[in-house]
């Protein structure tokens, strides 16, 4: 009897290790990445607040790859744009947004899109299925409330959402994926 219920114990302690190191190891698929380059960069006038809380829906088919939520600069402020999870265009990459403080303090941001193998922007391809985001107001790290916009379902977005002013001189360095 002893040595069936040790038995037991330790199949059910394997099975709780393999469902705990799948179900937990953070390991999404995600498109090829490129860089975002120097002319995407447009000036805005305040830096994104702390990223929102997502839960990732289940991979709804095979193939599908994971684009992660990003903050969005429209109408002079930040707002959310849900990750979700869709199908690569052929032959594209992943310009994951990006934030840049200049050496001036001047503040610089790139919406995340797609891009050919010249670099040529390409359409976004249309999301299976959106994260679970939470719309509660965000606190910053002073714990005070963050100013946002609506959180935005994807695809409802153009990639040039910006009403940032235009500057003529980006940060002197390409910024990187992250």
């Amino acid at each position: 009897m002893r040595r069936i219920v040790h038995r037991m114990r330790t199949i059910a302690a394997l099975v709780v290790g393999v469902v705990s190191a799948t179900a937990c190891s953070g390991r999404l698929p995600h498109p090829p990445y490129t860089a975002q380059p120097q002319s995407a960069l447009v000036e805005v006038v305040a830096p994104p607040p702390p990223g929102r809380v997502e839960v990732v829906p289940p991979t709804p088919k095979s193939g599908a790859v994971w684009i992660d939520g990003e903050w969005t600069w429209r109408r002079r402020r930040w707002a959310w744009t849900a990750g979700r999870w869709v199908v690569a265009p052929k032959g594209a990459a992943f310009s994951p947004w990006v934030f840049e403080r200049g050496v001036d303090g001047r503040l610089w941001y790139a919406p995340g899109t797609w891009r050919d193998a010249k670099g040529t922007v390409v359409s976004p391809p249309d999301p299976l299925e959106p994260a679970k985001v939470d719309s509660a107001p965000v606190v910053n790290a002073s714990g005070l409330t963050e100013a946002t916009g609506v959180t935005v379902r994807p695809g409802a977005t153009s990639p040039n959402a910006s009403s940032a002013p235009s500057s003529p001189a980006p940060p002197a360095h390409e910024p990187t994926p992250p």
